[in-house]
């Protein structure tokens, strides 16, 4: 009986099945959390660091207590009251854990605060509770002081392939299959019922507090599978890879939203007319480019731009980079675009496809940019000196990055334009209004075109040109007023991001709130 212990003769399979789901349900939490936190926080750095800040400090205060109360009180009565505790805990999680994240964005806009307190009231506690698991199972295991070696190595071991189980089954699988609210209630459900194995077959508690507890435990566990929604019901909704995926109508549009961000808005009405003035501008860049043959977008979301292009220029050859496979799925099942043979949707990092090409194109359109999901390693040097050597001679680059006009957002754009102009010294900036009124009164889509035709174009001949294909019906008529937009004010110095160095989430805004679409990179 080295491996069990012999006051109560606990079997070596309780202790092994413990360990193994309370590594696995911590580490299933913690990947968790960032799809919890992303529709109201983001995906940036800042909540990552928030969630693996706060779980690591529940774990290490965890063990602590755990060893502490391990050795004051029966080991199945501490084991039974921290399941029970971080169960409970994971049921509220999942039952009021988009209320309670929405209050404390209300009251916290620090973008890095705010994930910390959130990511510590949801996740701490059971993080916490679980970790006390573990001193608690090496109090039982390891009675046996002539193999306390072998036997607190086997545990933590066991307790570490556990965790492996839980983040590559969550990351991979469950969260693709189940969806991210349901699996925190499945997490619950498995740590209250190994607190009720552990209080039944461990301890002598009288049945009344058995049913007591099996009740409220019940009840939390009712809630966790109805659970409280401040956002508006989905059309659609699914966990990516990547993502929160989310499809929304209303009595005219529909609506792709990504985490917290809109990403693409199509009339009902008429699925292929460009909507926004933003994606209206940007097509605009068609004009600076005699007969073009080739062109590639970076960021399809619900397939607006390929659309568009395949009805009104079905001559070009078009190359669509989309890192996220469902949201390739959603702009065909959902946004009505059907890629014709001359369009070639790519589901690949757009790095990873740029480095694997030697295609040139004359046009480049990069709409991977949202104001809160921002791809770092799409702003820096590295990243425009490779669309540089894609872009062909005459060609032209159209980039847009979404903005609240001011604060932080005008940080990262100076710092974006500064990065720029390491390629492409010739650039013309354009900030275009969204269709909707919003309290964020100054909130606008960046428009820059970069490129060699601007050296011989000045805003008044692209007009023209432009004016010339709206008669054609080959760009929309709305692009001509947009060119007003242009952007007068000379930037200011910004930081030039690298792959080495590239602080963009400093520079992020801070407005937390989720926002009407026009200042998204919807499209």
């Amino acid at each position: 009986m080295s491996f069990v212990n012999r006051l109560t003769h606990t079997p070596r399979w309780f202790l092994l099945i413990t360990a193994l789901a309370t590594g696995a349900v911590v580490m299933a939490l913690e990947i968790l959390g960032s799809r919890l936190l992303a529709p109201v926080f983001g995906n940036s750095l800042f909540v990552w660091g928030a969630l693996i800040g706060v779980i690591l400090a529940a774990m290490s205060s965890g063990y602590a207590f755990g060893g502490w109360v391990s050795d004051r009180y029966p080991c199945a009565q501490v084991l039974a009251g921290l399941l029970l505790f971080s169960g409970a805990w994971t049921f509220l999680t999942a039952w009021l854990g988009q209320p309670v994240l929405f209050k404390v964005a209300a009251a916290i806009e620090d973008p890095r605060w705010g994930p910390c307190v959130a990511a510590a009231l949801l996740l701490g506690p059971p993080a916490f509770g679980l970790s006390g698991v573990l001193p608690a199972l090496l109090r039982l295991a390891v009675l046996d002081l002539e193999y306390l070696g072998r036997h607190t190595g086997r545990m933590i071991a066991l307790s570490t392939m556990g965790s492996l189980a839980g983040t590559w089954g969550t990351a991979f699988f469950f969260l693709s299959w189940i969806g991210s609210q349901a699996l925190v209630a499945w997490l619950g459900a498995i740590q209250v019922g190994l607190g009720l194995w552990w209080l039944i077959g461990g301890t002598t508690a009288r049945p009344l507090v058995i049913g007591v507890l099996f009740l409220c435990v019940g009840g939390l566990g009712a809630g966790a599978w109805s659970p409280i929604q401040m956002l508006k019901a989905p059309v659609y909704q699914e966990d990516s890879p990547y993502q929160q995926v989310r499809i929304r109508d209303d009595d005219l549009f529909r609506y792709l939203v990504l985490d917290r961000t809109f990403h693409a808005v199509m009339w009902r009405a008429d699925p292929v007319t460009l909507f926004l003035p933003y994606s209206q501008l940007m097509v605009a860049s068609l004009a600076l480019v005699p007969e073009p043959k080739r062109g590639l977008i970076l960021g399809h979301g619900g397939g607006s731009l390929a659309k568009w292009l395949a009805h009104r220029w079905p001559e070009l050859e078009l190359d669509v980079v989309e890192l996220d496979p469902t949201v390739v799925r959603m702009a065909e099942e959902y946004f009505s675009y059907q890629p014709p043979p001359q369009h070639h949707v790519h589901v690949r990092d757009a790095r990873v496809f740029l480095n694997s090409t030697d295609w040139t194109y004359d046009l480049i359109w990069v709409d991977a940019f949202a104001r809160h999901m921002i791809p770092f390693h799409l702003t820096t040097v590295e990243f425009f000196a490779e669309l540089r050597a894609h872009l062909a001679p005459n060609g032209i680059l159209a980039l847009n990055l979404a903005s609240s006009g001011e604060g932080g957002d005008l940080l990262r754009a100076n710092a974006v334009v500064q990065t720029m102009r390491r390629s492409f010294p010739n650039i013309e900036s354009f900030a275009v209004k969204g269709p909707w009124k919003s309290s964020q009164t100054r909130s606008e889509n960046l428009v820059f075109f970069a490129g060699a035709p601007l050296e011989r174009h000045t805003l008044s001949t692209i007009a023209a040109n432009v004016n010339r294909l709206v008669e054609q019906r080959r760009l929309p008529f709305e692009a001509i007023a947009l060119l007003g937009a242009h952007r007068t004010q000379p930037w200011e110095a910004g930081v030039v991001l690298t792959d080495n160095y590239a602080p963009y989430d400093l520079l992020i805004g801070s407005t937390i709130q989720e926002v009407q679409p026009e200042a998204e990179g919807a499209h």
